[in-house]
């Protein structure tokens, strides 16, 4: 084996939370295994990422200029550059992949999400021209979907997606105690039923111009102001006791909910905190399609994607599924919110159901792997 002046060296490049999340098992595994060496460069909302997962950073700005990208990767030696994608207008993941092609490095994108696969590769006129050597995808479905929006199938690996690897833990691990005291912190007495609603910010990614094509036909903001209108009526015809809690999307701000709230139900906005206890601890979890529902529905979770008005297909894998309920029309929100929050044959019918959904765990070591095979480290570990 090298020495560790002689160890090969990986460059890592994330901007948005949803890649950073998913790339810090990886970066942590590869820390362990200590056959590279890792260093890693962060932009945006990434630092607080990494940040939490105690993972060595450099902080870059949001403007850094390419001659600076140039810069990190000739300096740093990288016989590879591994990279999560973006979706923030810097994208400077696509500039460190354009400038590691010109330079003969090889690299590596591990995608995160089952949405907005052209545009986190594409210049501003759809064109793929910022596609990477490989890029490691969560299954079959994103294959599918990937090669019919013009991607070479030789460049996609399905790896899986590594930051769902621990959620068989995280579900054992929750005791009916814990549920009580995370409860409890939220203010949510013991009668009352919790709903938690994960946003996003799908205003800031598709706006909310109707005439506009990229328009969803929604926003998180329509979608909680229908949530709360249909809660509200669901309390008021059943006497049951309702609370609802908002966990603001980490590229959010818990300030610009704070203006919400109603004269008949309790509203609790919470920006702290684990969201992956906050959900196993409700009775029912609605969103539009983030990341956090497909996490929900891996932890047991009785799950509801409210998508009223969509224009485009639906992205989020657990609807498609069965694993998670979605709901396409205004009138069918109140009904469905209903039936699994108060009926508890339909309740149970999706917790019996949503437990089959289960992950193998080993996606974190498939995507090192393929970093191994990327850069030839059979030949210094044998």
């Amino acid at each position: 084996m090298r020495s560790t002046l002689e160890k090969l060296k990986i460059l890592v490049v994330c901007g948005d939370p949803g890649g950073a999340v998913a790339v810090s098992p990886v970066v942590k595994r590869l820390e362990v295994e200590g056959l590279v060496l890792v260093y890693s460069v962060a932009y945006n909302e990434a630092a607080k990422i990494w940040k939490d997962f105690d993972i060595a950073y450099q902080k870059i700005p949001n403007d850094y200029p390419q001659d600076g990208m140039k810069s990190l990767l000739l300096g740093s030696g990288a016989s590879l550059l591994f990279t999560g994608t973006s979706v923030n207008t810097f994208d400077l993941e696509k500039q460190f992949i354009s400038i590691a092609a010109e330079l003969g490095i090889p690299s590596l994108t591990l995608l995160d999400f089952w949405t907005n696969y052209s545009w986190r590769f594409s210049d501003q006129d759809g064109n793929l021209v910022y596609v990477p050597d490989k890029i490691a995808i969560m299954d079959g479905y994103a294959f599918n979907e990937m090669v019919l929006e013009g991607f070479d199938p030789e460049r996609l690996v399905i790896t899986g997606q590594p930051v769902f690897d621990d959620l068989a833990a995280w579900h054992e691990a929750f005791s009916p105690r814990r549920r009580t005291e995370v409860r409890e912190s939220l203010g949510v007495e013991e009668q009352e039923y919790f709903v938690l609603f994960a946003s996003q910010p799908l205003t800031s990614l598709y706006g909310t111009d109707v005439l506009e094509e990229k328009y969803l036909g929604f926003d998180e903001w329509t979608v909680l102001e229908s949530l709360i209108e249909n809660l509200e009526k669901i309390k008021l015809e059943t006497g049951a006791k309702i609370h609802l809690v908002v966990r603001p999307h980490p590229r959010e701000s818990a300030s610009l909910f704070m203006s919400y709230h109603s004269d008949v139900l309790p509203i609790t906005v919470v920006d702290s905190g684990t969201a992956r206890s906050q959900v196993m601890a409700a009775d029912l979890v609605v969103g539009m399609n983030t990341e956090l529902l497909v996490e929900a529905c891996y932890l047991g979770c009785i799950v509801i994607s409210l998508q009223p008005g969509l224009r485009h297909p639906d992205r989020l894998p657990t609807n498609r599924l069965g694993f998670s309920r979605a709901v396409y029309n205004q009138k069918e929100i109140k009904p469905l919110l209903e039936e699994l929050l108060l009926d508890k044959d339909a309740r149970k019918k999706m917790l019996d159901n949503v437990s089959r959904f289960q992950l193998t765990g080993k996606s974190t070591g498939n995507v090192v792997r393929l970093i191994y095979e990327m850069v030839n480290i059979n030949e210094y570990t044998s």
